[in-house]
């Protein structure tokens, strides 16, 4: 992995920059200072620190999906993004300027594949800026680091011909049996740099004129404009800059000396790369830049036709970032296919690194010679949507490539996995050029035929023997078999509805050769997908309706085939029946819920444990059943199946389990904020990312029913009673990735920087024990935070609580016991809204002793996008954590000064808020609306909110320039 940024998990799909939008770094912001930019803001010369200014509209790209022209789709993107930073940036950079003269601000960098401003400054003028209207959110800039693979002693050995991994994945085949190399096809690496001297990639450069320029010209003519790109401006051509590693990466890809070293999977691709990696979060956010435009050497004339096919990066670290994710969410927009390293953090569960979570890329497991998955690849579960991790796996131990100098090297890690799925990449668009930007339909091909591979190891609930499975997800890379089904290609496309309506979301599936991939219909009912000259079984299903099969599908090569389908409506069953407790038989108010099925709302059962659950009479086999899910925070999670005919009883008898429940000093019953000094007890300088040692209790304390001697104090807000030696913080609880049998306070990237930035306190008495963060700072430095851990020893009961807050915007609370399986998620990205003078406390208790509520969070995001003379806010939310949602709601307010023109589902405002009932939600839901506005002043202003029955609740608010308010750039670059 080439990097590491802590920062809070943000929630994944669309909702990842949560929280309130209008935010500060830093406290005692108060409303309504946008209107006074130039307020007071402390004396010039303060530290500086580096941060994003994140502004409020974002451009939408949902419509690129459906451009099949390369060209068009990449300027479609790229104008997109363009028109709305420079429409909205203008006026900030202006003020920018007059702060920058005034000394409170430094190294202003206009961004656009995110609406977003880096910036350098001082804490006081950070609370202005995030004041201001236009500014979403103030977003920290976090650490990097250098590439960790692992690399044999000595030399490389001698040339194998074909490299071991590249036959592995059958590319020799898809070379001979359809002459194909990779021509036509641009593969690129955002990384530490490339060597394009050395013999085995020199000649796929695209900047070598002497093999690539449009007339004939002498050797060692090369033009690196739109083909190498070093933010840093100090390199104007492809050169190692920090090692071997990216060089190393780009062999893999598509390198060949053109004699005994074929080392990469598409040698025919031309590749072009940019130093990313890793100097800081803007030069690897500039690189994503020149990715989706690549510019000449001046960073001018930016043309998106000249983006490459296949992207392959290494970076990352535990966590998301709500700056990398709408880049992300831009490449992928504009059709180009990221492959991406699931992290070398294995061999536990929940390991996966971040961007390698992420839904917006392929990440990629690493394997042996041997096909077996490799003990420090990170395995899976997705920590955010449950799905098993990473994607596939490909040859990643011992892998013979390029290196800077002209040399060869075995390296280990996922970093060399990657490159052959990008290489992969390369070479299925070089077989059929209609898949280039189908990122979607190539990401399917690769999963469905992947070798299957299994293993021992059970990670989050699914066992190894399944596949997918979260150690090698769908098994190792096969080429060979996903050319197979895209040679001499057409198309298969159709309409799905039921009686004459479309239907989306209802899934396809087309089979042939023994493999089935699937796709989902759009919004019209309508799927087109790529599929090579033969004949395919299709199949399409929904929810609630009658499957429809079509055998004996013929595709033509070049030539479109319909398959159409009209879905009947299952007829409707209801599953009823009572949920109690297996000891005491008291009614439990447990979520019912169809197992698999996350299109279908679940039920709560009331006080004494009633429900009635409506479902469709689905088959599997000769007899109609259903698969239903039961499950209470206080007790084990129990499915049954249920023959439906009709109505059917069902009941289910459940075990209760250790937990907590939790009650802050807001609530009746709760806490009441009493800070315990630990001041004079041992005094720990703790270094970043660090843990004392293992500190004895004075008597045993009981922790989700096991009873602990000993007890570790982390630098990042944590504590926890494993044996075992943690640094990083886990964002999302409960998680079965590590640490595990935690009790997180403040979890994020906290650094004490051994005493100069913060104290750890620790005071052990008879009946407690108190863990104090004493005005500790957040990486690099800043924001001082102090807050404390309690556990009372004779009770188990804990108690978080708060002194002083400064900056909680990315911060997790909540508790989980040893195997990750069952906690608490009091807090996720502060949807608590933390604030100094705040208690929690944390009660052991099981059964129905363990309340709904602390369970689950939301984020949720209001992005307006500007038309001619209208604004469309789109709203996106996740519940978040483990628990489901009783009775939810999402509200909007109309901005005043608009006129009201439509919005999703045809909801009318009511005293100027519109209202979406979203009724019960499945654990890890999410969705969207939208409503669109005629503004008629300046600037137009929303509150949304989403909440439900048990009490929990965010909020956002979202202002847009009203359209035709444009104001003149003023652009600025420091170098």
């Amino acid at each position: 992995m080439c990097g590491k940024w802590l920062l809070a998990g943000i929630g994944v799909v669309a909702v990842l920059m949560a929280g309130a939008v209008v935010s500060a770094r830093g406290v005692g912001l108060e409303a309504g200072r946008a209107g006074a930019p130039d307020a007071e803001i402390g004396d010039a010369g303060a530290e500086l620190v580096s941060v994003f200014l994140l502004l409020g509209e974002q451009a939408d790209l949902t419509s690129a999906a459906t451009i099949e022209d390369w060209t068009a789709r990449g300027r479609a993107v790229y104008a997109a993004l363009s028109e709305v930073a420079g429409r909205t940036q203008p006026r900030v950079l202006n003020r920018l300027a007059r702060l920058k003269a005034a000394g409170h601000v430094q190294a202003v960098q206009p961004l656009w594949i995110v609406n977003a401003i880096a910036v350098r400054a001082d804490a006081e003028t950070l609370k202005t800026l995030a004041a201001w209207p236009e500014v979403a959110r103030i977003v920290p800039n976090r650490k990097l680091e250098p590439p960790g693979v692992e690399m044999a002693a000595g030399q490389a050995q001698a040339p194998a011909g074909v490299e071991w991994g590249v036959s592995k994945i059958r590319a020799p085949e898809v070379w001979t049996t359809y002459q194909v190399n990779g021509a036509g096809a641009v593969a690129a690496n955002v990384d530490t740099g490339v060597d394009f001297t050395h013999p085995a990639l020199v000649n796929q450069y695209r900047g070598n004129l002497s093999v690539f320029g449009e007339n004939a010209v002498s050797n060692g003519v090369f033009d690196h404009n739109f083909n190498w790109y070093d933010p840093t401006g100090v390199h104007p051509a492809p050169v190692a800059v920090e090692g071997s590693h990216g060089t190393h990466v780009m062999g893999t890809e598509v390198g060949w000396d053109g004699g005994a070293n074929q080392i990469g999977v598409a040698p025919g691709a031309t590749w072009i790369a940019a130093y990313g990696c890793c100097p800081d979060n803007l030069t690897l956010l500039l690189a994503q830049q020149f990715m989706l435009a690549p510019t000449d050497l001046a960073g001018n004339n930016a043309n998106p036709a000249l983006r490459p096919h296949v992207l392959n990066q290494s970076w990352g670290g535990p966590g998301g970032s709500e700056i990398f994710q709408p880049a992300l969410a831009a490449l992928r927009a504009s059709g180009i296919f990221s492959s991406i390293s699931a992290g070398n953090m294995g061999s536990a569960c929940g390991t996966l690194g971040s961007p390698g979570d992420n839904p917006l890329v392929f990440s990629v497991g690493s394997t042996d010679s041997s096909d077996a998955i490799a003990g420090s690849s990170s395995r899976g579960p997705n920590p955010f949507s449950g799905r098993t991790g990473p994607e596939v796996s490909a040859p990643g131990v011992m892998v013979r490539s390029s290196i800077a100098g002209g040399g060869y090297q075995n390296y280990s890690g996922t970093s060399m996995a990657a490159p052959h799925v990008a290489g992969a990449v390369a070479l299925l668009i070089s077989l059929e050029p209609r898949l280039a930007g189908q990122v979607e339909q190539i990401e399917e091909l690769l999963r469905k035929t992947a070798v299957p591979r299994t293993s021992t190891q059970s990670c989050g609930g699914v066992a190894g023997s399944a596949v997918p499975n979260n150690a090698f997800g769908w098994g190792r890379l096969d080429v060979k078999a996903a050319a197979d089904l895209v040679w001499q290609a057409g198309y298969l496309a159709g309409r799905v509805t039921s009686s004459g309506l479309p239907m989306a979301g209802a899934t396809v599936t087309f089979s042939r050769m023994g493999k089935s991939l699937t796709t989902m219909t759009h919004a019209e009912g309508d799927f087109r997908v790529v599929a090579g000259a033969g004949v395919w079984t299709v199949e399409v299903k929904a929810f609630g309706y009658a499957p429809a099969l079509h055998a004996n599908v013929t595709v033509s090569q070049d030539q479109t085939t319909a398959v159409d389908a009209d879905l009947a409506a299952l007829p409707a069953a209801v599953v009823h029946g009572r949920v109690t407790d297996s000891v005491t038989g008291e009614g439990a108010p447990a979520l019912v819920m169809l197992a698999n099925e996350a299109s279908a709302a679940p039920v709560f059962a009331d006080a004494s444990g009633m429900y009635s659950l409506p479902v469709p009479a689905t088959t599997r086999g000769p007899v109609a059943t259903v698969d239903i899910t039961a499950q209470h925070p206080g007790f084990h999670p129990l499915t049954q199946s249920a023959a439906v005919s009709g109505t059917v009883a069902l009941d289910f008898s459940l075990s209760a389990r250790p937990n907590y429940t939790c009650l802050d000093d807001r609530q009746p019953g709760g806490p009441v904020f009493n800070w315990q000094d630990a001041s004079d007890g041992v005094t720990y300088h703790l270094s970043d990312d660090a843990s004392t040692a293992f500190l004895p209790l004075a008597q045993p304390f009981t922790y989700f029913g096991t009873p602990y001697t000993t007890v570790t104090v982390n630098s990042n807000g944590y504590i926890y009673f494993t044996n075992a030696w943690w640094s990083r913080v886990q964002m999302m609880l409960p998680f079965e990735g590590p640490p595990n049998a935690a009790l997180t306070a403040l979890g994020e990237d906290l650094n004490p920087a051994q005493g100069t930035q913060g104290l750890v306190h620790v005071k052990s008495t008879a009946n407690a024990f108190i863990a104090q963060w004493q005005a500790v700072e957040h990486w690099a430095s800043g924001d001082p935070e102090t807050f404390e851990i309690i556990l009372d020893l004779p009770t188990g009961a804990v108690t978080y609580q708060y002194q002083t807050l400064s900056w909680p915007d990315y911060t997790t609370v909540g508790l989980e016991d040893a195997a990750g399986s069952v906690g608490q998620l009091y807090s996720y990205a502060n949807s608590a809204a933390l604030q100094g003078g705040r208690a929690v406390r944390f009660t052991p208790a099981s059964g129905n002793g363990v309340s709904w509520g602390c369970d689950h969070a939301y984020t949720l995001t209001a992005a307006p996008v500007v038309a001619a003379n209208t604004v469309t806010y789109h709203l996106h939310w996740n519940e978040v954590g483990f628990g489901g949602a009783a009775s939810a709601v999402l509200t909007a307010t109309v901005p005043a000064s608009s006129t009201f023109v439509a919005a999703a589902g045809g909801v009318q405002p009511q005293g100027g808020v519109l209202t979406w009932n979203l009724g019960n939600l499945r654990p890890r839901a999410s969705g969207q609306a939208w409503f669109t506005v005629r503004p008629h002043g300046a600037q137009a202003l929303t509150t949304a909110t989403i909440s439900d029955q048990s009490g929990q609740a965010r909020t956002v608010t979202a202002a847009a320039s009203a359209p035709g308010m444009v104001w003149m750039p003023m652009m600025m670059k420091d170098e």
